[in-house]
C-alpha cells in the first residue's frame, strides 16, 4: 500500500469576480422543456425517492434509490429514453450483496459500489452481473466522488481523535485514490475545514460547519470546502490546485430551527449568521454550475455559470419543485414528487 499526502496550496491566487457575470442577459429565469418522467413506480421496479443519478457512454440512466427504516434500496437502470431496464441491487452480505447505505459511480464498462457499512467495494458490469468485491483496509471513507482512470476517487474526513473541549476543530478532507483492485491506496491531497465536536466528556458527536461539495469533470476535481464563496480546482494529474476563484455574492442569512437553537444551548455551539453560500457544483461539458443559497419565491433557485479557469459567465434562475440531480449537456435531470409526496425524476430539455 503506498501513501501519499499532499497539502493544500494556500500561495494559489484567487480569481476575483464581480458581483455580476459577463452576460448581459444574467438574472433570467432559465427555460426548461419536459423530456420524459420516471416514476417512482412501474413494471418491475419502485424506488423511494432518487439520491443520485448517473449515465453510462450508451446514454444509460443509473439512479441511486434512498433508503428508510424497513424499506431496501434500489440501484435502477433505465434506457436513455426512461424505459426501465432492472436493479442491479441485491441485497445482503454475501459476494456481491449489498447490506443498506451504498453510493456508487461508473466507467466505460463497469458499476463500482461501495458498501459503508461492511466497507466493501463492488464491481460488476453494466449489465448488473457480478465481477469481484474487496474490503477496504483503511478508514471508512465519508464520499464515494467517483472514477479516473485506474484510480476510484474518495474523500476521508480525518477528525480530531481527543476531542477534550466542544468546540469548532480544524479537520483535513482527504482526497484518497484506491486502485480498482483494492491493492493500493493514496492519500493524494487533503483540503482544510472546520467542524464542531462535542466533547467526549458530554458524550461526543458533533454538528456540520463547513460542507463537503465536489464535482468530477475530465481530469478536474471542484471542490467547495467553506461556508464562503470559493471553489477550488484540483488537477487530477498533477496533484495541484490549478485555480481558486470566487465572486461578490450578498450572503443569505441564516434562520435558525428549533433544533438548532437546543443544540447551542446545550454545547455553546457557534451560531450560524449567513446560510453557506454554495449548495452544490456541477461540471458540464467544460463548465461549473453553481448552485447558490439565493431562492426567490417566484423565479426559483439562482444558479451560477463558471469556466474552469474561474471567469463568472452568467447567472440565472432555475425554477422546479425539487432538487437537480445531474446537469448533462443541453438536459437536466431532477428528483421530484407530486402532491401526494409519491417520487419521481423528470429529464428537461434546456431551452435557452
Amino acid at each position: 500500500m503506498v501513501i501519499m499526502v499532499l497539502a493544500v496550496a494556500y500561495g494559489q491566487e484567487v480569481v476575483e469576480n464581480p458581483e455580476m457575470p459577463q452576460n448581459e442577459n444574467a438574472g433570467r429565469v432559465l427555460k426548461l422543456e419536459e423530456e420524459f418522467r420516471i416514476d417512482g413506480e412501474g413494471e418491475g421496479y419502485y424506488f423511494n425517492g432518487a439520491r443520485d443519478l448517473r449515465i453510462d457512454k450508451s446514454g444509460n440512466i443509473y439512479i441511486c434509490d434512498s433508503w428508510a427504516s424497513g424499506m431496501r434500496a434500489h440501484l435502477l437502470k433505465f434506457s436513455r429514453d426512461g424505459s426501465f431496464i432492472k436493479d442491479l441491487y441485491k441485497q445482503g452480505e454475501g459476494p456481491g450483496e449489498i447490506q443498506s447505505a451504498y453510493s456508487f459511480s461508473l466507467n466505460e464498462s463497469d458499476v463500482f459500489v461501495y458498501d459503508y457499512m461492511k466497507r466493501k467495494i463492488i464491481v460488476m458490469d453494466n449489465e448488473g452481473h457480478f465481477d469481484n468485491e474487496f474490503k477496504i483496509t483503511s478508514d471508512r471513507f465519508n464520499e464515494f466522488i467517483g472514477v479516473f482512470k485506474d484510480w476510484l476517487v474518495f474523500m476521508r474526513k480525518d477528525t480530531p481523535y481527543e476531542r477534550k473541549t466542544s468546540k469548532l476543530y480544524d479537520v483535513r478532507d482527504v482526497i484518497v485514490f484506491l486502485s480498482k483492485d483494492g491493492q493500493e491506496e493514496k492519500d493524494f491531497y487533503a483540503f482544510l475545514s472546520k467542524e464542531f465536536y462535542v466533547s467526549q466528556a458530554q458524550g461526543g458527536g458533533g454538528s456540520n460547519w463547513d460542507p463537503f461539495i465536489a464535482a468530477m469533470g475530465d481530469d478536474k476535481l471542484l471542490v467547495c470546502h467553506t461556508r464562503e464563496y470559493l471553489i477550488e480546482v484540483l488537477d487530477l494529474n498533477k496533484g495541484e490546485i490549478s485555480t481558486r476563484f470566487k465572486r461578490n455574492y450578498p450572503r443569505v442569512k441564516h434562520e435558525m430551527r428549533e433544533f438548532e437553537k437546543k443544540f447551542i444551548e446545550k454545547y455553546n455551539a457557534p451560531k450560524k449568521k449567513f446560510e453557506q453560500d454554495v449548495m452544490n457544483v456541477f461540471y458540464n461539458q467544460g463548465h461549473l454550475w453553481v448552485q447558490t443559497s439565493s431562492e426567490d419565491e417566484e423565479e426559483g433557485t439562482l444558479f451560477d455559470l463558471f469556466d474552469t479557469e474561474g471567469n463568472f459567465l452568467d447567472s440565472f434562475y432555475i425554477n422546479i419543485k425539487g432538487r437537480i440531480l445531474k446537469i448533462d449537456g443541453d438536459y437536466l435531470f431532477a428528483a421530484e414528487s407530486d402532491e401526494d409526496e409519491l417520487p419521481f425524476v423528470v429529464k428537461y430539455r434546456i431551452i435557452s
